[in-house]
């Protein structure tokens, strides 16, 4: 088993528990302290942070359940597993109720313990990433509305895309006048070799998108007429994702992003790709106002097309 830094803060009445359980974790690679009682875990909860708290429900003064409640209303998010006897299963799951993870019954082997163990830290750290991503998403776009300058905010949106959600690679492109071609404005991840392959056809290949729907591509050594299959192959690129860009409801554009193995995005990763789409969306509109160069929508696109062009010459 890979080894874990996860912290954790075990709570019981009987140092035995502390000894078994410590031993057990430790050489896994696991972090962890012990208390004696709810008082002193919740004195602990208010000094640090961790990743996991494991407490008995059967303590002398406060109890589990108690402690639960009150270690709730201090770390709110705190994942907790709960030790209970057979007598007391149906309390343990209660403490479910009350916002507990999971329990273990009393007597549990090492390999019970650890298990649990994976799957509560596994989940407090979905947690704390989705909660990263929210504030780096929220950071993010009280950027965009502090400049107009597209070229940095496009810059920002493809790069934070990358390492929020560990990608590989992610291109911002925009379709030409004729709707024939899409060109590349902004990317992060991805060497020049590659974005100098040329500009992606807006072809049957790319219809979804054209239509305003996300597209898919879960691995593309299987799809033998994908265009520059072997520059992706080479470029190390297993699955492409992209998803249409719109303004005034018409497709203007992609958000693309690579990965470096094939794998499959989650609704909830798609939705917050959709919240990046948008705000490329009002990055364009800012730009509108930002140059001042057109009163119409169709003068709009063109000055962009003709931005990303000039900026596309000096990158090749």
């Amino acid at each position: 088993m890979e080894k874990q830094k996860a912290s954790i803060l075990v709570i019981d009445d009987e140092t035995i528990v502390h000894e078994s359980c410590g031993r057990i974790l430790r050489e896994e690679g696991y972090e962890v302290e012990t208390a004696l009682s709810g008082q002193e875990a919740l004195q602990k909860l208010r000094e640090k942070r961790y990743d996991l708290v494991l407490s008995d429900i059967k303590m002398p003064g406060m109890d589990g359940v108690e402690t639960l409640e009150k270690m709730k209303k201090v770390v709110p998010d705190i994942t907790v597993v709960m030790f209970t006897g057979y007598t007391s299963v149906a309390t343990a799951r209660d403490s479910m109720k009350l916002g507990a993870f999971d329990y273990l019954p009393k007597p549990f082997t090492p390999d019970e313990l650890l298990d649990v163990v994976k799957k509560a830290v596994e989940k407090d750290a979905g947690i704390q990433e989705k909660l990263e991503r929210e504030e780096r998403f929220q950071a993010m776009t009280k950027a965009i509305h502090s400049t107009l300058n597209l070229r940095e905010v496009l810059n920002l949106i493809v790069t934070s895309v990358v390492k929020l959600l560990k990608l590989k690679g992610c291109t911002i492109s925009l379709l030409d006048r004729k709707k024939e071609y899409f060109r590349v404005c902004a990317s992060y991840g991805l060497s020049e070799k590659y974005l100098k392959k040329g500009p992606i056809a807006a072809d049957k290949t790319l219809s979804k998108v054209l239509s305003g729907k996300t597209d898919s591509v879960l691995d593309v050594a299987t799809v033998p007429q994908m265009q520059y299959l072997w520059e992706a192959k080479e470029e190390g690129i297993a699955s492409i994702f992209s998803l249409p860009l719109k303004l005034k409801e018409e497709v203007i554009g992609m958000l693309r992003i690579y990965t470096a193995t094939s794998r499959e995005f989650p609704q909830e990763e798609i939705d917050f790709l959709n919240g990046f789409a948008e705000q490329i969306s009002i990055a364009l509109e800012n730009a509108q106002t930002y140059e001042d160069v057109r009163s119409k929508y169709e003068s709009l696109k063109d000055d962009l097309w003709e931005w990303c062009e000039y900026d596309s010459m000096k990158i090749s």
